[in-house]
């Protein structure tokens, strides 16, 4: 073969079907270009529902602890230390439920705990926690009945300022107690009282300074504030005779002349914890029967025959009580806004007593988160 014939003789193609693999190489790129951004895509969707279960979630567990605080059981504050009660359960719309439970860690402190569970994912559980501390309503005391205006003691009545535990209640304190006034009053003219019927150090004062702020503010609440928190109400009526409602393990609340049960050993056991705040609109008049809590009455106390009461007692009329067993443990104000005569006759007894009046105004102080450090999320 010439040398010419070689030069003309067409030679083969090395690259033929390369175009086929590259393009094949490009759709494998673009299949897994595809199928990552798929795959990236659907991650991020499963993050996201699964970070809006989580807030779903953490919201409900939120709602408990809140509605928990806002709707204190005023029973939880029977609550021996180390005791664990479970609070009621919710539903918040469009966000999940809640459950939980509340530990009382010692007199004043307790631990609420909320969980959170998910709307539809029902495996997404938050679980919320926050410190509580009572807080107890300030009532000061400072003798066994205090007064505004002119004041009768005689008969066998006995106002008696010594810090004596009620009758059958052991788990009083018994030592470090003090000794109050019998009686406070603005002035003593006008009054008459028997200082064999008084028992205190000193058995009576006199306090010019006392005001509308000595019987209707309380801390932060004034009257007003505190009646709105009653638990029990009634109206102007005769002769009631409150009493315990319920059995051995459950008190009827609904009834308002249930003023729980303060007898130890109790009549009804149901009602030994449930201390009402008790409002009375216009005057009271009671014979016979007992009660704990707090008793607050816009008008004027009439006690006769056997009553008695453990807890606070504040009425912005006068006191009257007459007759025999009438007792009245923990202290009396009467604030006279008409300033009529307060009577103290008969076997009457007013006892100042620590015990009684801390009892009662634990039974009925809210929870509250603690200011500092109050809530943490639980994992």
């Amino acid at each position: 073969m010439s040398d010419l014939e070689a030069v003309a003789r067409p030679r083969g193609r090395p690259d033929r079907g390369f175009a086929l693999a590259v393009s094949i190489f490009a759709l494998v790129i673009i299949a897994g270009l595809v199928t990552g951004t798929f795959l990236a895509a659907r991650q991020e969707l499963k993050i996201g529902l699964n970070s809006r279960s989580a807030m779903k979630a953490f919201s409900a567990g939120e709602a408990g602890l809140n509605a928990t605080v806002a709707q204190w059981d005023y029973a939880w504050n029977n609550l021996a230390t180390g005791a664990t009660a479970t609070i009621p359960t919710g539903t918040l719309a469009n966000s999940g439920t809640y459950s939980g439970t509340v530990r009382r860690l010692n007199n004043e402190l307790f631990l609420v705990q909320a969980v959170g569970t998910a709307e539809r994912d029902t495996s997404v559980h938050r679980t919320v926690a926050s410190l509580l501390r009572l807080e107890q309503i300030l009532m000061n005391f400072n003798a066994a009945l205090t007064v505004r205006g002119n004041t009768t003691v005689g008969g066998s009545s006995m106002l008696d300022g010594r810090d004596i535990p009620p009758t059958g209640w052991s788990a009083c304190p018994t030592t470090g107690l003090d000794t109050l006034p019998g009686i406070i009053l603005p002035s003593t003219v006008g009054s008459s009282i028997d200082l064999g019927n008084v028992a205190g150090d000193p058995k009576v004062v006199t306090d010019p300074t006392i005001n509308d702020s000595t019987f209707f503010k309380f801390g932060d609440l004034d009257w007003n504030e505190l009646v709105a928190m009653a638990t029990v109400t009634g109206s102007a009526s005769n002769n009631i005779h409150p009493g315990p409602v319920g059995t051995s393990t459950s008190c009827t609340t609904t009834n308002n002349l249930n003023w729980g049960d303060p007898r130890k050993p109790p009549v009804v056991a149901g009602c030994a914890t449930y201390f009402p705040i008790i409002h009375w609109t216009g005057n009271l008049n009671v014979s016979q029967g007992m009660g704990q809590g707090i008793l607050l009455v816009d008008g004027d106390i009439e006690v006769q025959g056997q009553f008695e009461f453990y807890g606070p007692v504040i009425a912005r009329g006068h006191l009257r009580s007459t007759g025999t067993g009438n007792h009245f443990w923990g202290g009396v104000m009467a604030a006279d806004v008409d300033l009529e005569q307060n009577t103290v006759l008969g076997n009457a007894v007013v006892s100042y007593s620590s015990c009684a009046l801390t009892t009662a105004l634990r039974g009925n102080a809210p929870g509250r988160m603690l200011r500092s450090r109050s809530w943490a999320e639980v994992f």
